[in-house]
């Protein structure tokens, strides 16, 4: 029987073999034994498909007990934020959360063989029309499609681009430290993609306050590059204008096409996302120790930045 894994060429051969230990030999049998494994595992409800179990291999670097634990942790993280990864129909809540812009993947990467570059302008979060809940669900929902397609996601990383300007005080205080918590552990503990780099643009002195306040509630020491800039100019020192789409001064397409490209993707996975529903972790089943979640890693932690007091 064929593979169903994508090819690479011989440049993102060299890149997959550096930046994630990939073998070409062996990746179909570890690829296989991840399969098995989660077809045996009871507690374990979750689907097989080759090219997303890749995706959490090559986040490993190919340690299969790694990849294990970070799929299981993808799936089990479900039962403890449902708000955003449970329900992920494509309907027109969905897709007019698209459109209004709030999250923009431009049709290239940084380079031919560099990581993928997403944007998010938060000023178009109107809170009287949608929550960070919904755009967190968004852009999460964005990003599996990214390991299931894109080959450069899940070798090189991601850059994430997030645009603060003319952010209102009533968009900030939406976004409460318990949300923001288990956002970076999805991030850091169970996303199959690695965030190379996240920058802030016209970052406003209140921003700047609660992200200095976000910060002390992350870990000390990031998995990934975190730079805060005042202009969006300074963001080229970082990366290619290529990167760019063209409102922010790039080559890279206008912000419109994207929208229309994903917004095409998401209806093309749309019987996908409905069988994600299924998914997840019944914990009475599971053999061992219990997940962190069902233990209440996640919890105790609540409250919004409105506790803050703003120069």
């Amino acid at each position: 029987m064929a593979s169903a894994l994508r090819t690479l060429d011989d440049q993102m051969l060299a890149m997959a073999k550096t930046e994630c230990n990939e073998e070409q030999s062996q990746r179909e049998a570890m690829v296989a034994t991840l399969k098995v494994w989660i077809t045996k595992s009871p507690h374990l409800k979750a689907p097989t498909d080759e090219q997303l179990i890749l995706a959490f291999l090559r986040r490993c670097r190919y340690s299969q007990e790694e990849a294990k634990r970070r799929f299981d942790n993808y799936y089990s993280l479900r039962s403890v934020f449902p708000e955003v990864l449970g329900s992920r129909q494509v309907d027109e809540a969905l897709l007019t959360q698209l459109q209004r812009g709030i999250h923009v993947i431009p049709a290239r990467p940084v380079s031919p063989q560099g990581p993928r570059v997403i944007i998010s302008p938060f000023r178009q979060i109107d809170p009287k029309k949608s929550n960070p809940r919904e755009a967190f669900k968004l852009v999460f929902i964005l990003l599996e499609l990214l390991a299931l397609e894109c080959d450069n996601a899940t070798i090189s990383g991601l850059v994430w681009v997030v645009d603060a300007r003319d952010v209102t005080m009533e968009q900030m205080l939406q976004y409460d430290p318990f949300l923001l918590k288990k956002a970076f552990a999805l991030v850091d503990q169970c996303l199959p993609l690695r965030f190379v780099e996240i920058h802030m643009i016209n970052m406003r002195r209140e921003g700047q306050t609660i992200f200095n306040f976000v910060t002390k509630f992350l870990p000390s020491k990031l998995p990934f590059k975190f730079v805060v800039h005042k202009k969006s100019e300074d963001l080229y020192e970082h990366i290619p204008r290529e990167a760019m789409t063209i409102e922010y001064g790039g080559t890279n397409g206008y912000q419109a096409e994207a929208l229309d490209y994903w917004r095409q993707r998401l209806l093309d996975h749309k019987d996908y996302l409905a069988r994600d529903a299924q998914y997840g972790t019944n914990e009475k089943l599971r053999v061992g120790l219990a997940s962190a979640w069902a233990n209440g890693e996640l919890n105790g932690m609540s409250g919004s930045f409105r506790k803050l007091e703003l120069d």
